[in-house]
């Protein structure tokens, strides 16, 4: 990535990522939402300054409140498991993180937040949950047009290839578009996406990557429905190969009878891997399962 005019290139890849919505999915359309709000269903804050951009990536404002940035996940040091990695790939990983912190803290400095909260407005720890515009100074109406409430956040980091997409359940709004953004940057190598270590992973190489944030991208090669749960098969022993799983699917937004229909279809998920029966990825809320994938 060059970073020598990191605005022009986030302005680039939005206006590429209009011109890809009828391509990929995206949101549905959104006649009765705010202007300027980055999606449907958020709700607007009153717009604060930003004191500091902190370490952990979360944005310091001026009411004393503190902002995450939902449905994004920066490079962070956790993305590698120790034992398979060593020094050279921590270092590649660290430099990301600050590669992304840095091009924060630029398009934050001396700005005013407009927060945009979902559903779920406060994580465990307290803090608040949104998607945030920022512009100059002083703050103004939360509902002003979009050239006036300024850059998406998540958008920027996204299209510039310094953070992959992230849901929570009950606040993944603006997914569709934020998942378009990725697919163009990991298509034109910005970012993470130009090393191997951000690579999708295929289904049969997960198990090195236990106990991370991983993309994997895969033929489901069958379904099934086992005591209320549902799993996506990815290879002919489920005992060790990788699985997709909908835990309480009725507690879910994603239609079961369509997460069966999934047979043969090559679909893309995200999430924690963790071991049981073979590496596994748990499902609460659809944003993380992509049915129609963009190859690169």
């Amino acid at each position: 990535m060059d970073p020598a005019d990191p605005a022009r290139r986030t302005s680039l890849a939005l206006l590429a990522g209009a011109s890809m919505a009828a391509v990929l999915p995206g949101p549905r359309p959104m006649a009765a939402m705010d202007q300027g709000a980055p999606a449907s269903g958020l709700v607007p804050r009153a717009p604060v300054g930003i004191v500091a951009v902190r370490d952990d990536g979360t944005l310091a404002l001026a009411d004393g409140d503190t902002l995450m940035l939902t449905a994004t996940r920066l490079p962070h040091e956790t993305d590698l498991p120790p034992a398979h990695h060593g020094p050279d790939d921590a270092a590649r990983v660290r430099a990301w993180r600050a590669a992304a912190l840095a091009w924060l803290r630029a398009m934050c400095q001396d700005r005013v937040a407009y927060p945009w909260v979902p559903r779920l407005g406060r994580d465990r720890h307290g803090r608040l949950l949104a998607q945030a515009r920022v512009r100059p100074g002083p703050p103004g109406p939360p509902g002003r047009p979009e050239r006036e409430t300024g850059l998406w956040l998540q958008a920027g980091l996204v299209a510039a290839g310094l953070a992959r997409v992230d849901t929570l359940a009950g606040a993944a709004n603006g997914a569709g578009r934020l998942l378009i953004l990725e697919a163009l940057a990991r298509r034109s190598k910005r970012g993470v996406w130009a090393d191997r270590l951000y690579n999708p992973r295929s289904p049969d190489r997960t198990w090195p990557w236990v106990g991370t944030f991983q993309i994997v991208r895969g033929v489901v090669r069958d379904t099934a429905r086992v005591r209320g749960r549902l799993y996506l098969n990815f290879g002919a022993d489920w005992r060790r190969d990788f699985t997709v799983m909908v835990d309480r699917p009725k507690r879910t937004d994603l239609d079961p009878d369509e997460v069966l229909d999934l047979r043969h279809q090559l679909v893309q998920v995200r999430g924690w891997l963790f071991p049981k029966n073979g590496p596994m990825i748990a499902l609460d809320h659809a944003a993380p399962l992509e049915t129609r994938v963009w190859l690169d």
